[in-house]
Order: structure tokens, then sequence, then C-alpha cells
């Protein structure tokens, strides 16, 4: 039971010492878009807050959280990309509790109150959000991963791994900033034609739009025409 911020230090210090703990390099909490056609597909990634080399005390929680849940937790590898669950939600409300009356300088926490409180009607489900492990800044294995690269590479100046993220992202129509398989417009065409439904397409490629994602720093100004890269 975590009630006191030295039972939080307590805590953090004890997970850090088992043998299967390993520091990440980053974590974060995503937000997955998948396809209409393949719903296994994830077409774009995105991160309320993310962190790189910080936050450690936040690493320790959400990786014992994975573990609690009975997970196999792998953490030999340089990635890992798990499901966020309902426990993992539940053990980190419960870490986080001595924090709550100051959590506005605290985005982890920020993010998992909301997630935790989240309406059954908001039409959201686990499904819909991944929890996500970089070890070791290698070519990333997978969409999660890559785009928690961009972001630090965008949002942080970090210089990052990409090799080979091309081969991971998928070619989309992108329709009011939502990415769209080709070939689910070529399979509807007639049909959106025909009814005036065609939607405008804002443009077509892998990468969305870094203002999307990117808030300026310090209100510069930004007229990003180029894509995610």
């Amino acid at each position: 039971m975590v009630t006191t911020k030295d039972d939080f230090k307590n805590l953090v210090e004890d997970i850090k010492k088992q043998s299967w703990y390993k520091e990440p390099l980053a974590f974060a909490i995503a937000r997955v878009s998948r396809g209409v056609l393949n719903k296994n597909s994830i077409l774009e990634v995105t991160y309320p807050t993310i962190n790189w080399n910080e936050n450690s005390a936040s690493a320790a929680i959400f990786l014992n959280a994975i573990k609690q849940s009975g997970v196999v937790l792998d953490t030999t590898k340089s990635e890992a990309v798990f499901d966020l669950t309902d426990s993992f939600l539940s053990y980190c409300v419960e870490s986080y509790k001595p924090f709550y009356e100051e959590k506005e300088q605290h985005k982890n926490l920020q993010v998992i109150s909301t997630l935790a409180s989240l309406p059954i009607e908001s039409g959201l489900s686990p499904d819909d959000f991944k929890v996500v492990f970089i070890f070791e800044d290698t070519k990333p294995q997978s969409v999660e991963t890559a785009y928690l690269k961009l972001y630090a590479k965008y949002s942080k100046n970090i210089n990052v791994n990409l090799d080979g993220i091309d081969d991971l992202l998928t070619t989309c129509a992108w329709i009011d900033g939502v990415p769209v398989e080709l070939d689910w417009l070529r399979q509807n065409e007639i049909l959106l034609k025909v009814a005036n439904k065609y939607p405008k397409v804002e443009f077509v490629g892998k990468y969305s739009r870094v203002l999307k994602h990117i808030i300026p720093n310090e209100n510069e100004t930004y007229s990003f025409e180029n894509l995610l890269k």
C-alpha cells in the first residue's frame, strides 16, 4: 500500500533492485490509430507525453505494473510494447496516490488519471492504447517505437536511430488528419462518389503532419508543409 511519498520512493527502489529490471531509455503510453480494413494494422501513433532519459521512477512503476498484471516481461530486447489493461491502470493509480494533490506537476500521472476516468461512452477501449518502452536506440521494430522516436526528434531535438522506418509505416490517405488505407478508398470509390460523399484527401503518404503531434515551444511560428520525417 502506497500512501506517502516515502512509500513511493521505497517501492521504486525495491523494483529497481529486481533482477529482471532494466532502466528504459524511453517510455510512454500511446494511443494508436488502426486500419479500417485491417484492425491489426497500426497506421499512426499519438503520445500525450513522452519520457526520454527522464522520470525513471515512473518507468519503474510502469514496468512493474506490466509485470504485476501477469504479462511476460522481457527487458533484454531493444524495445517492448504492451497492451494497456485495467490491472496496469489500477496498479499505477494506487502507486501514484501520494501525488494526486500536485497532479499538474506530473504529466505521467495526468495521463494515467485521464485514462482511468474515461467514461464508457467515450467509445475508446484498451485496444486503442499501448504501453511502450525503448531500452536501446537501435533500429525500431514497431510503429509504436518509430513514432516515439519521431516525437523525441521533433519535440526534444534528440538524434535517434530511425533506420528502416519506412518499412514499418503504411502509405495512407490522410482525411481530416485521420489515416485510411488506400485500398479502402479504392473499394468504396464508386459508392462514395455516386453519393457525393467522397472525402477530401489532404495528402497520401506514410507520415502525419508535424503540428498534429508537436506543439511548438515558446510560441514559435511554424508552417510545416512537409510530412513528419
